[in-house]
């Protein structure tokens, strides 16, 4: 199959297959990141897509399967950071006002959106780049950034 004729078969789905995302993941970058990846999948075996009946039922099919994976991973990931947050859970030394760093943290961590939280919690845990790269999905620029400006934020959020 050429460029052009994958072209004229599957880039049209786009809006379609990312709603059916959506609908699946209730997050618009997971949903974007599910479909970027069901054509790259597409893209990689386009070779045996020539005499698809329906393209479009074969996306959607595929994209359900990924949508499952990313659920099974970030279920996976949140159960494996419960265990690792409940083991950790010792008693940190106060601050100057009293106040436990361990309460701050969770306060802190609280506070942050779903996908910061887990970078963060994960970055605690002692989870590589690699590692969190792999469990959620976010590239690793992405979660280098993340980190930084978590960190930066919980320094300026302690000092207050």
């Amino acid at each position: 199959m050429t460029h052009s004729e994958f072209k004229i078969r599957f880039l049209p789905l786009h809006h379609i297959l990312l709603g059916e995302a959506r609908k699946m993941l209730c997050d618009d970058f997971e949903a974007e990141d599910a479909v970027q990846n069901l054509y790259l999948r597409l893209w990689a075996g386009r070779e045996r897509l020539k005499d698809l009946a329906s393209p479009e039922g074969y996306c959607r099919t595929v994209l359900r399967n990924i949508c499952i994976d990313r659920w099974r991973a970030l279920r996976l990931a949140e159960e494996k950071n419960r265990l690792l947050v409940e083991d950790t859970t010792t008693e940190a030394a106060p601050d100057a006002d009293g106040e436990n760093i361990q309460e701050c943290l969770s306060h802190f961590l609280g506070s942050l959106p779903d996908i910061q939280r887990r970078i963060m919690k994960m970055t605690i845990n002692g989870y590589g780049i690699k590692e969190i790269e792999q469990i959620t999905g976010v590239p690793e620029a992405n979660i280098r950034v993340t980190v930084s400006r978590l960190r930066k934020r919980f320094r300026k959020y302690i000092n207050e």
